[in-house]
């Protein structure tokens, strides 16, 4: 294996790159880690917290959210492996205390459901169970209130909880917390010993902290982490760039670590990488495996690249891999708008080291005539409520967040919506430059939309 270095793919691009859009974005700090062409690069800028001004490195730890769903799902697929654990079975089978509002739900809602978020359970609860060693085990018992959102395999909706949950099912089948298994047997296997779960394991290394609000009027987060009991959904792992891209660099290779051990079977990573549900056309991802988000860049109607996404409280992540090319990607960032930055360095890279980058977005079609009635009302989930009103001959949607959700939304939004048909909508958040995708899905009964999918999350017309 080389050594990994501080430099760009070409002579000082990518680090002259990651500087610009660190200063054209607002983002305060960020860490990129690319593996391509058989060697490691890394940059870093910006940094760690706009009050201190401490600059970031390639070995600063920053919160890598959602990402941390792929560890997880690793951990079940090796428990599968040894036989402990069942994706079809229902989760009562390892956890016969489990319970939801709807107990017909809770009683055959399977573990491949959990993994592939589909099993309708309401996503977005990030009460704070506390910090004992049960604390999965407490959240998982205040799951009995939540709601469904849709039925288990009607459709998908993001859902935190259902990987909570499968966090559980890991700490019964393996004897052990989530925390210390994810600890054995993935990160000290791969080599990545700063790979933190916890805050006091963090501190050991500089970490970053996140910031709120939009660039140019940043503040540093009052609240460092969400809960700890959402730990494996991705609330309070932190890693470098460089321990995520070897986790891809993992699956890329059939299971096999870059030291040669072992993780995963070829088997158990081909089911990660299995279409498990297909998302609506034009939404930021095309479907999704076990935990794995998938993308059919070329159109060829197979998935080539894989990865996914994560945000906490003011930091937000990227995680992209082509197994073909053997290209890997990782950025995390610490606020601002990031996913403009991570838009413009994945197809430069992809496109450089790949030959292979996103499709162009869709563009708005002026000349649709809509009829609004199908799309006005309210529609809410856990996590915010929309209110959608014609206003000018477009869609107008004003976005408030839950009390428990203020700080991490940042408060209420005002988005314009254009139509690029009748069922995809464009529209750009307040601070941000590249637009969000609005799904309006499914119908009431009459004529007009049930569902608005909005950040792969199912909001039911109310």
């Amino acid at each position: 294996m080389k050594v990994w270095k501080p430099m760009p793919l070409t002579a000082d691009h990518l680090q002259q790159r990651l500087d610009a859009l660190v200063r054209d974005c607002g983002v305060p700090g960020a860490s990129l880690a690319v593996w391509a062409d058989g060697e490691g690069f890394e940059a870093a800028a910006g940094v760690c917290n706009l009050e201190t001004r401490v600059p970031v490195t390639s070995d600063t730890l920053f919160q890598i959210g959602s990402i941390t769903k792929l560890y997880t799902a690793a951990l079940v697929m090796q428990l599968v492996e040894e036989g402990k654990l069942d994706l079809e079975a229902p989760v009562r089978k390892v956890l016969p205390e489990f319970r939801v509002k709807d107990e017909a739900v809770a009683a055959r809602v399977t573990l491949r459901q959990l993994l592939s978020h589909t099993s309708g359970i309401t996503g977005d609860y990030f009460k704070d169970a506390g910090r004992g060693e049960d604390r999965v085990a407490r959240f998982v018992s205040m799951m009995a209130g939540l709601e469904q959102v849709h039925q288990p395999g009607e459709m998908f909706s993001y859902c935190n909880t259902g990987f909570v949950a499968a966090g559980r099912m890991i700490e019964v089948a393996n004897g052990t917390t989530w925390d210390k298994a994810i600890r054995t047997r993935i990160a000290k296997i791969l080599d990545t010993p700063a790979f933190s779960t916890l805050p006091e394991q963090a501190m050991r290394y500089q970490t970053a902290i996140g910031h709120l609000g939009a660039p140019g009027a940043l503040m540093v987060t009052p609240i460092a982490y969400l809960a700890a009991s959402n730990g494996p959904a991705g609330a309070t792992p932190m890693a470098k760039a460089r321990d995520i891209v070897t986790f891809a660099r993992m699956m890329m290779n059939e299971g096999v670590a870059p030291n040669g051990k072992q993780v995963l079977t070829a088997e158990s990573v081909h089911a990660m990488h299995l279409r498990n549900i297909i998302c609506p056309k034009g939404m930021n991802i095309d479907a999704i495996g076990l935990a794995s988000f998938m993308w059919d860049w070329n159109g060829n109607g197979h998935y080539e690249v894989f990865g996914h996404d994560g945000s906490t409280i003011g930091q937000a992540a990227w995680l992209r891999y082509h197994p073909e090319s053997e290209t890997a990607f990782c950025l995390l960032t610490n606020g601002g708008n990031g996913k403009a930055m991570a838009d413009a360095l994945i197809r430069e890279v992809f496109a450089a080291e790949a030959g292979i980058a996103p499709p162009e977005p869709a563009k708005p079609d002026p000349a649709l005539v809509l009829d609004a009635a199908r799309y006005a009302g309210r529609y809410a989930n856990s996590m915010e409520e929309i209110e959608v009103t014609p206003e000018g001959g477009k869609l107008v949607a004003m976005v408030t967040p839950s009390p428990d959700y203020a700080v991490m939304s940042g408060g209420p939004k005002r988005v314009v919506l254009e139509a690029v048909n009748t069922e995809l909508f464009l529209g750009v958040a307040p601070g941000m430059t590249l637009p969000q995708s609005w799904h309006f899905l499914g119908r009431d009964g009459g004529d007009r939309a049930l569902y608005l999918h909005l950040g792969v999350r199912a909001h039911k017309r109310v």
